[in-house]
């Protein structure tokens, strides 16, 4: 595959050239020992990503990678349709109309049009407002909201091809996913308290939307620079509405830099690896490597995962373990105690005994595994509050013992269930499904688009909006194309 092309070094940069080099071996002996002793400028990530961004081109994508980007915009779109009605999505559309911006593109599912940047910030809470939106597993990065929710509102007001949405699509998220490596990584010194989406989510956007709009190399630098200035987001957010502002923000804001530096405002060139930018602020220690080794061969996007339940990723897990055990219980099965083992990153981000409402529910713990083993089910309706006030599940809630097992990864968990008789069951599951050792395949998808799409859209529309999405490197015109099939 062609490698994308490299900013050339400037020659100013260059010592002793041509026919003024010296030739004095003191010299040359004192100059070597000054330069051994002056430190190294940090690699010039800035440079490297925007020129990634703005040479990639689609025939050089593998055909892996090619897939794998129609796969994330499937369940990226299934997504917004899931929850396009929430109620917080629904004041977030209030309050974009409010603002009056032009009837530009589409708040997908609720029949109303507005700008470009807020229409980007609408869909993608919609996308991530049920925890269904996608995981970069390393980093819990979401990295598919922010970049589709821009590029597909741009999309809807210029002609844009599938196979230029595509190519920026995997840009964008490669970027996202790159930085966040860099920032949550060893050796890194991470602070788990950022919701690392609102950080690097921006620059992904940015990026993506900022190829579509054909900046050059310097330009994108801006671009990249502008987003990472608005990079905000903190996990003490969690269990509320503001939770999903972040990943839509960064789409808003995405949006923002990318037409700010089209319109000719600066930023400096060194914004993301330089003394008190973004790696410095948001990552000390971070290896800069990670941004930008390999890229064009090597694709984060092979690493995104896909969730088959409306939970935080780091739930799964322990959701699987319970279905097996659920599917093994007798009808008439009464629950005396359960036990989870999980990894300690899901006890730290969900340890929640008591959730009041959807939001909370879709990061508790204790209610997805009382949910799984009362109403063995794990689906939309588990995150209803008909399902949240359920006595049965309630009272499982408070008989429920969690334990932190650093000996389990990520993605594994155990759960030990124990009857008023007795008998016990037991289920380890050492890889969740949607993992990358289990991905959700593509019938998976699209069973889990289906019954997103199907609370907004009749079966004929769905079925187009299905197929349109799975063949978007063909549309000639993807926004416009796509957006007739819900008469948008």
């Amino acid at each position: 595959m062609a490698a994308f092309r490299q900013p050339a070094p400037s020659p100013a940069g260059r010592r002793h050239g041509g026919s003024n080099r010296c030739v004095n071996k003191g010299n040359e002996s004192m100059d070597l020992m000054n330069s051994a002793e002056k430190p190294q400028p940090p690699r010039s990530i800035t440079r490297e990503l925007a020129a990634f961004a703005v040479h990639t081109r689609f025939a050089e994508l593998p055909d892996a990678v090619k897939a794998e980007s129609a796969r994330a915009f499937l369940n990226w779109m299934g997504c917004v349709f899931g929850g396009c009605q929430d109620p917080a999505v629904g004041i977030a559309a209030d309050v974009a109309l409010e603002a009056g911006g032009r009837a530009q593109a589409s708040l997908i599912g609720r029949g109303r049009r507005t700008d470009v940047a807020n229409a980007a910030f609408v869909n993608c809470l919609s996308s991530s407002v049920l925890s269904f939106d996608d995981t970069h597993l390393a980093t819990v990065t979401h990295p598919t909201g922010p970049v589709a929710a821009a590029l597909f509102a741009y999309s809807e007001q210029h002609a844009v091809a599938g196979e230029e949405f595509l190519t920026a699509l995997a840009v964008g998220i490669e970027i996202e996913c790159r930085l966040s490596n860099v920032l949550l990584l060893p050796p890194a010194r991470a602070n788990l308290g950022f919701f690392v989406t609102g950080l690097t989510g921006p620059i992904g956007a940015a990026a993506a939307l900022g190829r579509l709009m054909q900046l050059d190399e310097q330009r994108m630098r801006w671009a990249l620079g502008l987003a990472a200035a608005q990079a905000a987001g903190f996990r003490g957010t969690h269990g509320a509405m503001a939770a999903f502002f972040v990943p839509a923000h960064a789409a808003r804001c995405g949006v923002s830099a990318a037409t700010l530096a089209f319109k000719g405002v600066t930023c400096t060139d060194h914004v993301l690896e330089g003394a008190k930018g973004f790696v410095d602020v948001f990552g000390a220690g971070g290896d800069l490597n990670r941004a930008a080794d390999g890229l064009g061969r090597h694709f984060e996007l092979m690493a995104n995962a896909y969730k088959p339940y409306p939970s935080g990723i780091v739930v799964q897990p322990a959701i699987d373990a319970c279905m097996d055990i659920a599917q093994q219980l007798p009808s008439n099965a009464l629950l005396e105690t359960v036990t989870l083992r999980v990894h300690p990153l899901a006890l730290e981000l969900t340890d929640r005994r008591k959730p009041e409402d959807p939001v909370q529910a879709q990061i508790s713990l204790y209610h997805w595994a009382a949910a799984c083993l009362v109403q063995r089910a794990a689906g939309l309706a588990q995150l209803q509050q008909a399902c949240i006030d359920d006595p049965a599940v309630a009272a499982l809630r408070a008989r429920i013992t969690a334990v932190a097992d650093p000996a389990l990864a990520r993605d594994e968990a155990v759960a030990e269930v124990k009857l008023t008789h007795g008998t016990a069951y037991r289920a380890h599951v050492e890889h969740a499904r949607g993992s990358i050792a289990r991905p959700m395949t593509d019938a998976e998808l699209d069973a889990k688009f289906s019954a997103q799409v199907d609370t907004v859209l009749p079966p004929a529309a769905r079925d187009e909006l299905l197929g349109l999405c799975r063949g978007v490197a063909e549309l000639p015109e993807v926004g416009r194309r796509i957006a007739a099939a819900w008469g948008g």
